[in-house]
């Protein structure tokens, strides 16, 4: 220790800026649902981009609308699960 300070004026801050584990849940649950939002657009481009780009070939034509066709349920997922948490929510009362 250094001289001068006692144990009493050590503070360690929580890195955690959540009071409670739900909170902290929410947050994971949210940031969850937005990375999955952004990734949805993204993929289904590219799965466009290996159809355009396939040269007749069925097996990259194949490959690419399976993309689209794995974002899209992907999409309707997380779009559905946010409002099942809702619906949840609102039917146990939490806020």
């Amino acid at each position: 220790m250094t001289p001068g300070l006692t144990r009493a004026d050590v503070k360690i801050e929580s890195p955690i800026k959540y009071e409670n584990i739900p909170d902290l849940i929410n947050s994971i649950v949210n940031y969850i649902f937005w990375v999955g939002l952004a990734l949805a657009p993204l993929m289904i481009v590219i799965g466009a981009l290996m159809i355009m780009s396939s040269g007749g070939d069925p097996n990259k034509v194949t490959t690419g609308r399976n993309i689209i066709i794995y974002a899209c349920i992907g999409l309707a997922i997380i779009l559905f699960a946010k409002g099942i948490i809702a619906i949840i929510r609102g039917v146990l009362g939490v806020k």
